[in-house]
């Protein structure tokens, strides 16, 4: 039979509410209590039962991560982070997802406030109308990432992408010589999507560079819909010595995997660069150019938010800026 926290007492002399205040409020027991009551706990073998315990402090030591999905480096890399933090600082991460095709209720499911959860961490590629009242609703400590959700009480953490991608644009137009870029995005209301699409519009007019619609591509930020694009859209790309920006490492890949398997030769026919820098990056030939994005630091930042307001939940919202930075390699013609 299991240990109790009245054995405890039992063999320490004290009462359960005193085992009850070492388990959870050390500092307000006298040492010698405290003392017998530990060694009373060492001696049984007892551990605590964590339900209860959180009922009882309102405190589970359990944060959520949601995410819009669990599949491939991005995510993996943000989750990595989350969890390491998380252990560091003695709280527990569980997962979740949600997918854009969701109605706003999985959203609400995923986030609401549920006595086990102390903090949340979402992350949404889009926000409607019904997302923002669903995450409005939410009462426990809410970190946004990659965006603000106007209306809605949180902290955030997002990544200057308009900085990175328009790093990008100008080593193509002034360190290579490029005339055309195609930019390949994904869907037209994804956040990350329209951030580096406005960086692309402001980087060529400031190069005087004329942008045809033509060359503006909405897809789903994965490898097989980009190789499909590309079977289609790379030969006229390389008559014309046109730049490709795919807006993630995934769909970079697919490109250019499309020209190699057409006989186009990237970098000396057709130049492509990516953005993220996850391990696609490194493991193309050629290695891909990319925007390098602290994907890790992502997760590690929230958790650190949601342990700030944990501890102060008064204090004014705080929004972190992570930046990303330009990662040149052979993809797209230059010796770095």
């Amino acid at each position: 039979m299991p240990v109790s926290i009245e054995d405890v007492a039992k063999k320490a002399d004290v009462s359960i509410s005193t085992v009850s205040r070492v388990l959870n409020r050390r500092n307000i027991v006298n040492e010698k209590t405290r003392k017998r009551v530990e060694i009373a706990i060492d001696e049984l073998g007892y551990r605590p039962n964590v339900f209860a315990r959180g009922l009882m402090l309102r405190r589970s030591n359990i944060l959520a991560l949601v995410l819009p999905d669990l599949h491939g480096e991005f995510y993996s890399e943000i989750i990595r982070g989350a969890n390491l933090r998380a252990r560091e600082l003695g709280y527990q991460l569980m997962i979740s997802s949600v997918v854009a095709s969701d109605d706003g209720s999985t959203v609400l499911s995923a986030v609401t406030d549920h006595s086990l959860v102390d903090g949340i961490a979402v992350m949404i590629s889009e926000v409607d109308s019904q997302t923002r009242t669903d995450l409005a609703k939410v009462k426990t400590p809410l970190v946004i990432l990659d965006s603000d959700v106007e209306g809605v009480k949180h902290d955030s953490v997002v990544i200057d992408q308009r900085q990175g991608a328009a790093a990008m644009f100008r080593h193509l137009i002034y360190n290579q010589g490029t005339k055309r870029i195609v930019f390949v995005g994904g869907l037209v209301t994804n956040f990350d999507t329209i951030e580096r699409l406005a960086a692309f519009h402001s980087t060529m007019d400031e190069a005087n560079i004329p942008i045809s619609s033509n060359d503006i591509f909405h897809l789903d930020y994965n490898y097989q819909t980009a190789f499909e694009l590309g079977s289609k859209q790379v030969r006229e790309w390389a008559r014309s010595r046109a730049s490709v920006f795919a807006a993630n490492d995934e769909m970079a890949a697919g490109i250019i995997d499309a020209a190699i398997e057409l006989g186009i030769s990237v970098p000396d026919q057709l130049a492509v660069v990516g953005f993220d820098d996850t391990r696609i990056a490194q493991m193309t030939r050629p290695r891909l150019t990319t925007v390098h994005v602290p994907m890790s630091s992502m997760g590690s930042s929230a958790v650190d938010l949601l342990c700030q307001r944990l501890d102060d939940p008064q204090r004014p919202p705080t929004k972190l800026t992570l930046q990303s930075e330009l990662v040149v390699r052979e993809s797209c013609g230059s010796d770095f």
